[in-house]
């Protein structure tokens, strides 16, 4: 197991030598082709040219008046210009014609000095040769520039092998990329598979789900040491996890236990109270009234052991709704009747309407019990705090995957500081919506978990004019 410095290192001296070794192997292959090509005559040697020159002088020896200008059409049509240039100057150097007016020779001496020598002019060489006439007498020169490569002596074939001249250059370059690419991409995916095991573990225990393993084993030291770290971490809050979810369990049992023996004593004290105080008439006034405290006060305990009871049980996570098909608007038609009563008894208006499609109505799966409680839980709250000849408006939205439900009050509101923490376990408000009678603050979290276990959500909100609006929507279980 290596270093991801030496790894890197490693890969990098893998690369240049296949990409040596690669272009060597071109080049070799390429220098046998361009042989086999050379000896079939398929291409002309880098000397072609130069090897015709010494005719070429002697025929320009042949002519007569060599140095008149009218004698350019008829040597050239024996000169290769292609591949070749040429002049034709006298003894003082000056050029007569040619095919290029570049001076090498600026005067006699020059003349006499350079001939039968090669000038070179870059990567081109320029020779001069003597010119005589019939009686042998010294009277110019004739110069030739050309260059000794086979690109110039192929004039035809010239981008042909000029292409692959620069293709024999750039081959190292091609070679690093190549391997690099494909080299790198084998590294890449090597590195890519300890990554998206951590990711997809992340995802796991985000999901609280920590039965899996780390099965990766990098041979880069750092993505090996940090895969088992991820592990070591994951065993580590697993361990604390299921400490923490044992005592959670443990929780809810004893707050269910505790409930249970509690409703059962507080029960038949309620019973007791209910029973004397049906012969007020025969006690005195004083134990009427600490008769009525006890019974009151048994009914707030044996409400919130209810609410705590509820609480734990919705918190479990093996708890499942027990949906079934209901017509949503009887469903709501008769809690609406239910509770037009109890409005009617606090002198409280209850102002209710059902709004669905005409064409169809289909049944709407939900639980019916879970649902009722959520309505008595937002319902009770605003008719806690709605004032005598206040309103309370209760507007029913149905469609075919939806319910949604806005019931307003006009009592205070919410305070804005307090507005977020509503839905909150053992929250009350302690100033605009202060209870008169007491309550647990459960109601409202009990309310937005069997929203959620609906897979819909609860909101709520200041009315404009004043009170408070609560939004609810529930989905169609059918669909999810």
């Amino acid at each position: 197991m290596l270093t991801l410095r030496k790894q890197l290192s490693r890969h990098f001296y893998r690369i240049m030598l296949f990409s040596i070794l690669a272009t060597l192997l071109t080049w070799i292959l390429g220098f046998l082709l361009f042989t086999i090509i050379n000896q079939n005559k398929t291409l002309n040697p880098a000397n072609y040219y130069e090897s015709q020159i010494p005719e070429l002088v002697e025929m320009v020896n042949k002519q007569d008046n060599i140095l008149d200008p009218d004698n350019q059409e008829l040597l050239e049509k024996s000169i290769p210009l292609e591949g070749l240039d040429y002049q034709i100057v006298n003894t003082e150097g000056q050029i007569q014609y040619g095919s290029t007016t570049e001076r090498y020779l600026s005067s006699s001496e020059d003349v006499y000095t350079q001939l039968n020598k090669n000038i070179y002019d870059d990567n081109q060489i320029v020779v001069y040769y003597p010119i005589f006439d019939s009686g042998q007498n010294f009277i110019g020169a004739a110069g030739f520039r050309y260059q000794l490569s086979v690109i110039s002596a192929n004039a035809e074939s010239r981008a042909i092998l000029l292409s692959l001249f620069i293709f024999a250059i750039i081959t190292p370059f091609i070679y690093i990329f190549l391997f690099t690419y494909f080299i790198g991409r084998r590294w890449a995916k090597r590195m890519k598979e300890p990554f998206n095991e951590i990711i997809a573990g992340a995802g796991k225990i985000e999901k609280q789900d920590l039965n899996f393993t780390m099965h990766n084993q990098s041979n880069i030291k750092e993505l090996h040491q940090l895969v088992s770290a991820f592990d070591k971490m994951k065993a580590a809050l697993k361990e604390a996890l299921e400490k923490q979810w044992s005592l959670e369990e443990e929780r809810r049992e004893m707050v269910a236990a505790v409930a249970h023996d509690l409703k059962t004593p507080l029960t038949i004290i309620q019973g007791h109270a209910e029973g004397i105080l049906e012969t007020h008439d025969e006690l005195p006034k004083r134990v009427t009234q600490y008769l009525q405290t006890i019974l009151l006060n048994c009914r707030r305990s044996i409400r919130l052991i209810q609410e705590l009871n509820d609480v734990s049980s919705y918190e479990n996570p093996e708890v499942h709704l027990e949906t079934e098909p209901v017509n949503p608007e009887v469903f709501i038609q008769d809690k609406i009747n239910e509770y037009r009563q109890l409005c009617h008894a606090q002198d409280i208006r209850l102002q209710a309407s059902i709004h669905y499609p005409e064409d169809k109505q289909d049944l709407f799966y939900l639980d019916p019990f879970r649902v009722n409680q959520m309505l008595d839980n937002i319902l009770i709250n605003s008719l806690r705090y709605t004032p005598k000849q206040g309103v309370i408006t209760w507007d029913t939205y149905i469609s075919e995957k939806e319910l949604k439900l806005v019931i307003a009050d006009s009592g205070p509101g919410f305070s804005r500081e307090n507005q977020i923490k509503l839905f909150k376990k053992f929250f009350r408000e302690d100033k605009a919506r202060n209870s008169a009678d007491g309550h647990s603050g459960l109601g409202l979290f009990i309310a937005k978990t069997i929203a959620e276990q609906h897979h819909g959500k609860i909101s709520a909100d200041n009315h404009p004019n004043g009170g408070a609006v609560f939004t609810v929507i529930i989905c169609n279980m059918k669909y999810k």
